[in-house]
Parts: structure tokens; C-alpha cells; sequence
């Protein structure tokens, strides 16, 4: 998931570059499909970062049914 974000933000950094060369240029229509495409990055981003946080959760989860998680007593009877 890592890789996904820093790419994406990679992505959306160059195509803002690339948009205000096309809007430096005149090339209007060109400008408008890097918006759709510098909006559609951002909507990935957003599913991203949901999906991280869903797959933190279902870790937890796991640990909690597979009693994984080491809980206070049995630290402190490692000590």
C-alpha cells in the first residue's frame, strides 16, 4: 500500500507540472483531462488511505480472535 501512495502522489505531482505547462501553452482541453486525471488520483488516494486503515482494523481483529495479542498479565510474568 505504501508503494501505491508514494507512487499516486509521485503521479500527481508531475501532472501538475503538466498542467500548468498546458494551461501555459493554451492547451485548454489537454489542461482539463490532467484535472480529471489529478482528481481521479486523488479519489485512489482516498481508497488508499480507507484501505489501510481497513487492513490495520483486520489485523486487530485477527489478534483478537487468535488470541495473539500478548495482554498485560503474561508481560509481566515474562519480567
Amino acid at each position: 500500500m505504501d508503494i501505491l501512495a508514494s507512487t499516486a502522489l509521485e503521479a500527481l505531482s508531475e501532472l501538475k507540472r503538466d498542467r500548468d505547462i498546458a494551461v501555459r501553452d493554451g492547451e485548454l482541453r489537454r489542461a482539463q483531462a490532467i484535472d480529471l486525471a489529478m482528481f481521479k488520483l486523488k479519489t485512489l488516494g482516498c481508497y488508499v488511505h480507507k484501505s489501510r486503515r481497513t487492513l490495520n482494523d483486520l489485523r486487530i481483529l485477527r489478534r483478537l480472535i487468535l488470541n495473539e495479542r500478548l495482554s498485560v498479565e503474561s508481560i509481566i510474568a515474562t519480567l
